[in-house]
């Protein structure tokens, strides 16, 4: 009433209105949107560095499968065992020594005998019983490969090496891996890592380089206070040595529970995750922790917080204003559907669009509103989007899968509509395509420094082309009938730790914002880490697989392989046949020229039946100085014919080192010539040939098809 008789116009009483039911809704949104994001970022803070802790374990894990794999090696050769099971100490360790120069990392290497008595460690100490909580005596009687993280104390470790023992002055935490050691089906004793958690920077200086975050190792008694026995080596920003664990990590660790939440730690709050150590008798003996300075999610919420308040802000300042030039009815509408949709889009509802059509501001008001809701909608697009990418880098090792579903997001993420992937070779001089997208373009190899892509892997640098003034581009969009060429293409190199991995090309029908090309770098070194994993992983997994001195396939992969191939050759009616071969008087050339020379002999043995072997033939070390080749689709006469070549290869090769030849004792065996219903009885079979052909004078071959004529 009072309003009425003070005769004020519309566009004051609107915005008199406005200012009382409209800005007061602001206000209550911009707290609950302050409420909102802040509680999701630290949210988000907090999984990040759940994260990166498992990211930390994923390090050691890595390291500790390393070991696991050498001592395999160690544990299966020929030499070991028989040292062991003969107490040769002095064989015993020069293994060690050996197998410790090429694997400096390992920070404790030991033989035990069955009754977990030292036989030998690299520093000649020997003699004492040892026990490594459960872990020792449970490998023992299983006679598998066990491991876990053991607390130790510096009379352990001083012998061992009295350098380490001053490294950790009273405690330190050691992942030890054992490897028994069989002969004859028997356990002999045992070969004995360790990997010193509390000294190795290496560790914490991998987890900085490939995830960002700071870890921390703490050790000791959890009755009593635990102390920092290791950090990273980068950027010492949080964590100092001989610090202590905090209180209300040390509660939860007690607890034998995750901590998950922000600290302050000497005035300065991080964002951490840490989780208790336990050993082989599920004690508690220490904690590790990965963290993140909270600057970093405090600058993301500040952002948010200032851009979304001010945009909010905005919008409503133009409504108000707009409202003093329009009548009632012009006004209330559009007013609700705008305070509709911000209410849906505050509630979370990030696709919701505005449909005005006024012819005025109020319209060009809710064109802002959609232009600001498919920002966001994008950005939370994109965060979805580097969390697949993050998910896929963590979970794929296959390389081909990951470098195809890597392509795709990647040019989702970038609204890119063309993307090529090239590798680099071993060497790093040249690049090859291994994944496309949006393009059947068939490009071809690249020497570093050829072509685009192979100036950008040269200079290490983004090269962004624009493609505007040109019509022909190597990569082309595929459009219904039509073929488009790329507005703007960039050049990304993959570097990882100095070395150039791969170049990434993308290319959009539009130019690439400016404020968005750091993007690239980002994601063009999550990229070049998941390359270098899958590369470690390839490595590691060809290792697993392959005689260390020959380069065969060793006998667990024939194993495999032989069952596969014996299967298939069933089903298509299909012969197969084995051709198994031993070493004449091998035991001779070791004891007159030396082990040395005996290895060299076994690789120039390996040589030609590699040479002499189809491509879809597997050669293998059987054991020893044997070797074996299974042959698919093959009868007897043919495997005949390719035994023959490798004996008369292998009788003509001259060696200047030794004055007689060397002879094999050959078994041929083919599925067509009996009534194997399983591949071992076939594997018997020729075995039985090749020990006739070595009984009966050596230098020949044996066809077990005449063996079962014979009998």
């Amino acid at each position: 009433m009072k309003l009425y008789k003070m005769r004020l116009g519309v566009g004051a009483k609107t915005l008199l209105a406005l200012t009382l039911v409209f800005w007061i809704p602001v206000g209550v949104l911009g707290g609950y949107l302050y409420h909102m994001f802040g509680e999701m970022l630290q949210d988000e803070g907090v999984k990040h560095a759940d994260v990166l802790l498992k990211g930390a374990h994923n390090v050691i894990d890595e390291r500790a499968a390393q070991v696991a794999n050498l001592l395999g090696q160690v544990a299966k050769s020929h030499e070991l065992p028989e040292a062991m099971a003969s107490r040769d100490l002095e064989q015993i360790q020069d293994t060690l020594l050996e197998y410790g120069k090429q694997y400096s990392f390992i920070s404790i290497l030991m033989a035990v005998d069955a009754s977990q008595r030292v036989l030998s460690r690299r520093n000649d100490q020997r003699g004492d019983s040892i026990s490594i909580g459960e872990t020792l005596s449970d490998a023992l009687r299983t006679g598998e490969l066990r491991d876990s993280t053991e607390l130790v104390g510096s009379d352990f470790l001083t012998r061992e090496d009295e350098v380490l023992a001053r490294l950790v002055e009273n405690l330190g935490l050691v992942r030890f891996i054992v490897m028994p050691v069989h002969r004859n089906e028997q356990v002999v004793g045992a070969v004995i890592a360790g990997l010193m958690i509390s000294t190795d920077t290496w560790i914490g200086n991998t987890v900085f380089s490939r995830y960002g975050g700071e870890m921390a190792v703490f050790a000791g008694n959890p009755r009593e206070a635990f102390y920092l026995h290791a950090t990273t080596s980068l950027p010492r920003r949080t964590w100092a040595l001989g610090q202590l664990l905090p209180r209300e990590v040390q509660q939860m660790i007690e607890l034998g529970r995750t901590y998950a939440n922000t600290l302050e730690i000497e005035g300065k709050t991080v964002i951490a995750a840490f989780e208790p150590i336990k050993d082989s008798n599920n004690r508690i003996i220490g904690a590790i922790g990965v963290s993140v300075p909270h600057e970093e999610v405090d600058a993301s919420v500040l952002g948010t917080l200032v851009k979304a308040i001010a945009i909010t802000s905005f919008i409503a300042l133009v409504i108000a204003l707009l409202s003093v030039f329009f009548v009632h009815h012009d006004i209330t509408h559009p007013l609700r559907l705008l305070q509709d949709a911000m209410k849906r889009f505050g509630d979370g509802d990030f696709d919701t669009r505005l449909d005005l059509h006024t012819g005025d501001q109020l319209e060009e008001l809710g064109e802002h509103f959609n232009s600001m809701a498919r920002d966001i909608w994008r950005r939370d697009q994109r965060f979805k989007k580097h969390n697949e990418i993050a998910k896929l880098f963590m979970s794929t090792l296959d390389m081909n899968e990951l470098l195809e579903k890597t392509l795709s997001i990647v040019a989702t993420v970038t609204d890119s509509q063309v993307g090529i992937l090239y590798l680099a070779d071993e060497g790093g001089q040249c690049l090859y395509p291994h994944a496309q997208y949006g393009t059947s373009v068939n490009t071809g190899p690249l020497s570093l420094g050829e072509g685009l892509p192979g100036v950008a892997a040269k200079d290490k640098k983004s090269l962004f082309v624009d493609l505007s003034d040109q019509t022909m581009s190597d990569a082309f969009i595929q459009a219904g009938f039509t073929t488009l060429v790329p507005r703007e293409v960039v050049y990304i190199p993959l570097i990882y730790r100095e070395q150039v991995l791969g170049v990434l090309m993308l290319g959009s029908v539009k130019p690439y914002p400016q404020d968005e090309r750091a993007l690239f770098d980002h994601l063009a070194d999550q990229i070049a880490m998941a390359i270098d994993n899958a590369q470690m992983h390839q490595r590691i997994k060809a290792l697993s697989i392959t005689d260390g001195l020959t380069g065969l396939a060793n006998r667990r992969y024939l194993n495999e392989r032989l069952e596969q191939e014996w299967s298939r050759s069933f089903r298509n009616d299909a012969p197969i046949s084995l051709i198994l071969s031993d070493i004449d008087n091998f035991k001779s050339i070791n004891d007159v020229y030396g082990h040395d020379k005996g290895d060299w002999v076994l690789r120039e043995v390996a040589e030609i039946f590699k040479s002499n072997a189809r491509k879809e033939d597997i050669v293998a070390r059987y054991g020893g100085e044997e070797f074996v080749i299974v042959l698919p689709n093959t009868d007897t006469a043919q495997a005949q014919q390719m035994a023959q070549r490798i004996l008369t290869a292998a009788r003509d090769k001259a060696y200047d080192w030794m004055d007689r030849k060397v002879t094999l004792s050959i078994g041929v065996a083919s599925s067509a010539d009996g009534d194997d219903e399983q591949c071992e009885a076939l594997v018997l079979r020729a075995d039985q040939a090749m020990y006739r052909a070595k009984s009966s004078g050596k230098d020949q071959i044996v066809l077990a098809a005449e063996l079962q004529r014979d009998d």
